[in-house]
């Protein structure tokens, strides 16, 4: 692993995320670091100019290091012991690929609103037949990340 402290704080973003369901607060990955609060701050900010992360845009906190998302979406994805949000049924499904998991994703049709679920188990996907779309070809979607 690299020595860069950015790499170090990206490594600490996600291990914390897995550990607790929930993205770390600057404060908590200062403590975890035991880095100064101030260069973690800086470190969030190059990760998120460089798209490796997204944070909120008033505090400053993180709001996705992708797939895994802080915020309720309607991309819920369940493993055996945790929950997470994905930010799209992309992201919720490289969430599982990343952990290595079999699970669940819940959401519903963007188009009439109907619950699906999809089981993953052993890396195949099963559950209601359904199309996935993407409003926005890939190369666009940092454009506008939320939206996406």
């Amino acid at each position: 692993m690299s020595d860069s402290p950015d790499v170090q704080v990206r490594v600490a973003i996600y291990r914390e995320f897995v550990r607790t369901s929930r993205a770390p607060s600057a404060a908590r990955l200062a403590e975890i670091m035991d880095t100064p609060l101030p260069e973690i701050r800086e470190a969030l900010e190059r990760l998120a100019a460089g798209k490796a992360i997204f944070l909120q845009p008033e505090s400053r906190e993180i709001l996705l290091a992708a797939p895994l998302c802080t915020v309720p979406t309607p991309f819920l994805v369940r493993t055996a012991e945790q929950s997470f949000f994905g930010t799209c049924i992309w992201d919720a499904l490289g969430i599982l690929a990343m952990l290595h998991q079999d699970g669940t994703v819940e959401t519903s049709c963007g188009c009439c609103g109907e619950a699906l679920s999809l089981e993953i188990r052993g890396g195949s996907v099963s559950g209601s037949p359904s199309i996935v779309h993407f409003a926005l070809p890939a190369k666009q979607w940092w454009a506008d990340i939320v939206f996406t």
